[in-house]
């Protein structure tokens, strides 16, 4: 089968791999990106689990909450040049509108609502185009509700969270573990909210990876081996189990332990461009 280069490249810009594994990876998959994903990351080579994240070429997101801190948003506007994206009017009309996504549950409702006296949501983004001289489009709406909610807004305004907990917490805490979230990207909050489809997929990889570096090892040292690489990766990518960003001795739900002994986090969203 004939690999593109330009799919071969693709491949290459979201693994790191080299051209010629990246090549064979293609070719073995019938040119399918994910299954030939799938197949360097069973060979054992490191590729980074695919995350949610938007496909923006340029852009910002905000993540903000209301003034009861019970509901929050995430909201991403698309342009055309980085110049843009980080202008204060491209920023400040982003904030504006973030302002007025708390009553709505999604995007088009959200675009459809009155901005001002002049017209909607969608309307004013059209005349912002007219003003920047590019074209803007909301890419992001996201919305979480909870008894108390922090947001997160990394500095680049690339990455967005929001973390819903149990009950009203210390700000500066709830700000900790919004940043934690952002920095270290957890896939679920404990290991029963992972997706099974995704446990059953990381457990075929650690797997075959067991079997290939194990060959002369008895079945029962492969088993042990095999849960010790299972138990790691929930470690590594559930929130409440990663080692907490700011004190690498403690684990997140330990950190939560010593302010709240009853607290839970409910949900979070953690969205990048």
């Amino acid at each position: 089968m004939k690999i593109s280069v330009q799919k071969i490249n693709e491949l290459r810009k979201i693994t790191g791999i080299g051209i010629m594994d990246c090549k064979k990876a293609l070719i073995l998959s019938h040119g399918e990106i994910d299954k030939a994903i799938l197949f360097l990351r069973k060979k054992g080579e490191k590729v980074a689990m695919n995350r949610s994240s938007y496909k923006m070429k340029e852009g910002a997101i905000i993540a903000s909450v209301n003034l009861n801190y019970c509901i929050g948003t995430i909201i991403g506007i698309s342009c055309e040049t980085d110049f843009l994206s980080k202008s204060s009017e491209f920023l400040d009309f982003l904030s504006a509108l973030a302002k007025k996504s708390f009553l709505f549950d999604n995007k088009n409702d959200f675009l459809c609502n009155s901005y001002n006296e002049h017209g909607n949501i969608q309307e004013m983004i059209v005349n912002k185009m007219g003003v920047v001289g590019e074209k803007l489009e909301l890419k992001i709406f996201e919305k979480i509700n909870s008894p108390f909610i922090m947001n997160y807004t990394h500095n680049t305004n690339k990455i967005g969270v929001l973390v819903g907990f149990s009950t009203k917490i210390n700000i500066y805490v709830a700000k900790d573990i919004a940043m934690h979230i952002a920095a270290m990207n957890p896939i679920a909050i404990s290991k029963k909210e992972i997706p099974n489809s995704l446990m059953n997929e990381e457990t075929e990889i650690i797997k075959e990876q067991v079997q290939k570096k194990n060959r002369n090892k008895s079945d029962s040292i492969k088993e042990k081996i095999l849960q010790g690489r299972i138990n790691k990766f929930v470690e590594e990518n559930t929130l409440l189990n990663q080692k907490f960003i700011k004190n690498s001795k403690i684990t997140v739900q330990e950190y939560l332990n010593q302010h709240n002994q009853n607290l839970k986090i409910n949900i979070f969203k953690r969205v990048s461009i």
